[in-house]
């Protein structure tokens, strides 16, 4: 009786990261107020960092505020690659 060959081994592969869209800037505002709690007040999203900077520059004259959190939002998809076969 004859032997089976073996299944060939899988390619090898790698997991890629493809930024999909453009990045998004917002900011919250977290100074804890008289109460103990945060002021919690969220800007709208912009694509350009400038404008986040024009936000908080606005509520911390608005309001005293001083301490803030920046975030950057960025849509991507993962993916696997194959690598080609070591030689």
């Amino acid at each position: 009786m004859a032997t089976p060959a073996p299944a060939p081994a899988p390619a090898p592969t790698c997991m890629e990261v493809q930024i999909t869209g453009i990045r998004k800037h917002s900011v919250e505002c977290i100074t804890e107020q008289d109460d103990g709690a945060l002021c919690g007040a969220r800007s709208s999203c912009w694509d350009n960092p400038m404008q986040a900077n024009a936000w908080i520059r606005a509520h911390a004259g608005e309001k005293g505020h001083t301490k803030f959190v920046k975030l950057m939002e960025e849509s991507v998809n993962a993916f696997s690659k194959s690598v080609g076969r070591p030689k």
